[in-house]
């Protein structure tokens, strides 16, 4: 039977049920140590030990028994770099338990270990003395259970300096290539003093930009929400909004309208797109702000590292982080900044400016019908329909702007502009009322397999199932995807659906497996989270040989393919 219109909202709320741990990575052991407290309080201690695949964030547990008793919120001490963790509960009333002390320890309690989005739940029996380990894991001597030094959170700082800078080089930056080629261009024969204040001033947007991505992250976090890297594009409305900002971007460098518009719209579109020389500071920085919004649906290099390391820990770790990305992403136009002449040694803007804001024009363009294509796989065709619809009034009412014309509307400076803006967003939201609702979360993948035929050998994201093809001898290759990611599409186009890669997919020889991310998917966010991951693109490979998985980069390679699945398992993979 097909799945009913509330199967992905079940499926979205089921995964938040806390099960044994092992989709989330977490291990609860099954024995706790029981230990005196203040006797005359009737208090006891309750030593639980948990442990990880990915170090701990901020871990809490929640106890469940006799109705008489009450617990503290825990102490915690970690070992093995934050992957290990012990939980201290003082358990207060024991004095009121019927046999007291002795029958506490003859109960079995509920134990709820919660870190962040992840959870685990598992029946504790007490035992009075030591803490119990868990019945796989070696005993731990008292050392070994002392605080483990953190990792050092300068080194992930520089290596999100060196992540941000590499994502300048990334798949990911061509939606913003026109905007990043014309704010270098537009300053030739410039004045040096007014070239480094434009280009501070982009740097300071891709800062803001930055830390208001951190501060939505923290806010999520602490609202208990799955959180990862890019995923912004995931709702509809953020694309919209960057539709109708792209094309209002497009539409000035085509001369549709040079004249000052409204605050909100002119800053936005006239400042932010028109030649560099007649921009002021807030128009370098929206052009940097903007920049970065459309340059992060995608990781890099040592930014999936950095960016795992500061999602798993807390404000101070996300905030820290960030600003490393936004510096290592600036340092472009910091470069410039301190070196202007690179900029004034270009030609003068003239004739040819125009020709190249034609072609930068059409770039955008691009970036927009880009935006569409990833509204449409996620609301459907009528709603793509409508907000391309949308934009087309609006570049109507842009170009009726600038040609001096005054709607019957226009009562009121700017009314026409915000009318236009209000309808497309309009467009791109009210066609989910009522619509087919969303697929399941298992649809969702299937789509990703099935939309290109390069892919029809690939299957559905099964985590499960892996386990199980791994028992039997088979290597799999799980590609986790989005259409919104730039670099996964590069990947698929360049190593996985064609080549020795594909050759093997496609005559048995790898079982291929498909997890569509392109919405928001708890399944597949908790599966990133085990390898340290918050972003993608991210691929996997399993085999008889590595059943916990070999990460692969970012940016795939067939060499890094097939070296990954001859260590996984025994498949040799020829080169065409």
């Amino acid at each position: 039977a097909a799945p009913s219109e509330f199967a992905h909202l079940i499926s979205r709320y089921v995964a938040t049920v806390p099960g044994d741990g092992a989709r989330h990575g977490l291990m609860l052991a099954d024995a706790a140590a029981l230990s005196p407290g203040d006797t005359a309080k009737g208090e006891m201690q309750i030593s639980v030990r948990a442990k990880s695949e990915t170090p701990f964030s901020a871990p809490d547990i929640f106890l469940e028994g006799p109705e008489v008793l009450a617990y503290s919120k825990p102490h915690v001490t970690f070992s093995d770099n934050g992957r290990e963790a012990r939980l201290d509960v003082t358990v207060y009333g024991v004095k009121d338990l019927n046999g007291g002390p002795q029958q506490l320890a003859k109960e079995t309690l509920t134990a709820t270990l919660v870190d962040g989005g992840r959870s685990a739940e598992r029946q504790l029996m007490l035992t009075p003395g030591e803490l119990a380990p868990p019945a796989d894991a070696p005993v731990l001597s008292i050392a070994e259970t002392t605080p483990a030094p953190q990792p050092n959170l300068l080194l992930f700082i520089a290596l999100a300096v060196l992540g941000g800078l590499i994502l300048n080089l990334m798949p990911c930056v061509l939606p913003v290539l026109s905007i990043k080629v014309l704010g270098v261009v537009g300053h030739g024969g410039g004045d040096k003093g007014q070239v480094r204040r434009g280009f501070i001033a982009s740097a300071l947007g891709i800062f803001a930009a930055f830390m208001v991505l951190a501060s939505g992250l923290v806010a999520l976090k602490a609202a208990g929400m799955t959180i990862g890297w890019g995923i912004q594009f995931q709702q509809p409305w953020f694309l919209a909004a960057m539709a109708v900002i792209v094309f209002v971007f497009a539409c000035n460098l085509f001369g549709l309208f040079e004249i000052a518009l409204p605050q909100a719209i002119g800053d936005l579109g006239a400042h932010a797109a028109a030649p560099s020389h007649h921009t002021g500071p807030m128009g370098h920085f929206l052009q940097g702000a903007l920049a970065t919004l459309l340059a992060t649906p995608c990781s890099a290099p040592f930014l999936g590292t950095a960016v795992g390391f500061a999602l798993a820990r807390g404000p101070v770790e996300i905030y820290a982080i960030f600003s490393g990305l936004a510096l290592g992403l600036a340092l472009p136009y910091l470069a410039i900044a301190a070196v202007p002449a690179a900029a004034t040694r270009l030609p003068r803007p003239g004739p040819w400016m125009i020709r190249l804001r034609q072609i930068m024009g059409l770039a955008l363009l691009a970036t927009a019908g880009w935006l569409l294509w990833v509204v449409m796989g996620i609301l459907g065709t009528t709603a793509a329909a409508g907000l391309t619809a949308g934009l087309a009034v609006l570049g109507l009412v842009l170009w009726l702007s600038g040609r001096g014309v005054k709607p019957a509307c226009a009562l009121v400076p700017g009314v026409p502009i915000a009318l236009g803006v209000a309808m497309v967003l309009a467009t791109a939201v009210l066609p989910t009322v009522g619509e087919t609702p969303p697929r399941a979360a298992g649809e969702t993948n299937q789509r990703g397999a099935k939309n290109v035929d390069a892919r029809r050998h690939w299957q559905p994201f099964d985590e499960a199932r892996i386990a199980q093809l791994v028992a039997d001898g088979k290597t799999v290759l799980v590609d986790v995807t989005a259409d919104w990611c730039i670099t996964c599409q590069v990947n698929k186009r360049l190593v996985l659906n064609q080549g020795a890669v594909h050759t093997a997919i496609a005559d048995g020889r790898i079982v291929a497996m498909v997890a569509d991310w392109t919405r928001p998917d708890p399944v597949i966010a908790a599966y990133l989270a085990k390898f340290g991951r918050y972003g993608i693109p991210f691929n996997a490979v399993y085999g008889p040989q590595a059943q916990n998985g070999i990460p692969l980069p970012e940016l795939l390679t067939e060499n890094a393919v097939t070296e990954a699945v001859a260590r996984a398992g025994n498949v040799v993979i020829a080169k065409n």
